[in-house]
């Protein structure tokens, strides 16, 4: 086997995966080392909610270049819906926003596709490639030296490279082993997800409503039957609360969640298996160490309430891309300070600023002063009634 690599990446997933992907269209040499290997198998067709994957995403229309890039875009979006609209509204009084693409003069604001149709649609052009190869093994042990970076992996083999990404997600052991320091703090609550039948369609609109618990999405999904009435729910509620509904069984679940969603869709007709999730913000305090770079989760997470975890991920991809481009075209080698500085440069000042935003919704909302709710409802209101400034909100969403 093969053991010493310009660029070894840490972590197969989407962020991971994307990354040595892109890298190796420059013409580079990458080692992916992930325990799972390739899962280079095609996601089967949805017509229920049982057979959709739990884990889902709301790709930006900047993910979506970003795939499209990479090639892989064509086995991405026959799984992919497209939706038009979102709608925002809070428990605790009338405010409310509406969102349109067709504000913007775009056909769609985003798309929902599970988790596991990227990542497979990845992995199958990574098959495709000779120039990267897959070590499936787990990293046990890193080392540095004035060459690069040495990392033993779980069969003995040792694989050495110049410059070490990594995308080994939120816990990532590349960041501990760097000593990378993070500014993080639980939220003290849980995001329950899972995949519901309704019975009315959900029309292509994202939906979140704001309770004293905690926001729930009703994010719409492609079924192949094309009836339009499956939906990704994400229910993030404090610990309690998450506990407590979990613990229902199936029929007093979607009882509570037809409340919870203000009958939004109707009744809810069937569920699948219900998981749960820790919510906990991460945001390490600099994303490079020598050659060794955090790219995704690895360097940040962020509550789920705005659906811009794996888009923030994919634009720290497109920074990292650029920047490698660069320094190839002024001789620079990959990983030297300058570039790794540049990378952080630009994504970490956003991704704070994101971060920031979505701790200021999260108390925002599940503030019980009467007062505050007050505030929020107003400028709910205030903003769907001022052009401008919604079409500002609106591109940003979309990544424009």
């Amino acid at each position: 086997m093969k053991t010493q690599f310009p660029v070894a990446v840490v972590g197969g997933g989407m962020v991971g995966a994307a990354i040595a992907l892109g890298l190796s269209a420059l013409d580079i040499e990458v080692a992916l080392i992930d325990p799972g290997g390739l899962n280079t198998a095609t996601p089967p067709k949805c017509n229920d909610a049982h057979s959709f994957d739990p884990r889902v995403s709301a790709l930006t229309l900047a993910s979506e270049k970003l795939l499209r890039e990479l090639n892989v875009w064509a086995e991405v979006e026959p799984y992919s819906l497209r939706y038009t609209d979102m709608d925002v509204w809070d428990s605790g009084g009338s405010g409310r926003i509406v969102f349109s693409s067709a504000e913007v003069y775009e056909s769609s604001l985003g798309l929902i596709v599970e988790n596991r149709v990227v990542t497979s649609a990845l992995h199958r052009r990574i098959a495709e490639r000779s120039n990267i190869h897959v070590i499936k093994d787990q990293v046990r042990a890193l080392k540095s030296d004035a060459s690069g970076y040495s990392l033993d992996t779980g069969s003995g083999e040792t694989v050495s490279c110049r410059m070490l990404v990594g995308a080994d997600g939120a816990l990532s052991r590349i960041r501990q082993w760097l000593s990378i320091p993070t500014r993080e703090w639980d939220y003290g609550q849980q995001a329950i997800v899972a995949t519901i039948t309704t019975a009315r369609p959900h029309q292509f609109t994202a939906r979140q409503r704001f309770l004293p618990t905690g926001p729930l999405a009703l994010l719409p999904l492609l079924d192949q039957n094309q009836n339009y009435r499956c939906s990704s729910i994400v229910w993030s509620a404090d610990s309690v609360e998450a506990d407590r509904l979990m613990e229902l069984d199936d029929a007093s679940f979607k009882a509570a969640l037809f409340d919870a969603s203000e009958q939004a869709l109707g009744e809810v007709v069937d569920i699948s298996r219900r998981f749960a999730f820790p919510l906990r913000q991460r945001h390490a305090k600099r994303y490079f160490d020598g050659g060794a770079v955090l790219i995704g989760d690895a360097a940040h997470t962020i509550h789920p309430l705005a659906g811009q975890g794996v888009n923030l991920g994919f634009e720290d991809v497109a920074a990292l891309l650029d920047e490698a481009r660069r320094a190839l075209g002024r001789g620079i080698p990959l990983g030297h300070e300058e570039m790794l500085r540049r990378y952080q440069r630009r994504r970490q000042a956003g991704n704070l600023s994101m971060m920031t935003l979505m701790e200021a919704f999260k108390r925002g909302f599940g503030h019980p002063s009467p007062m505050i709710a007050g505030v929020r409802n107003a400028g709910l209101t205030l903003v769907n009634k001022t052009p401008l400034i919604k079409k500002e909100l609106i591109r940003q969403a979309m990544g424009v």
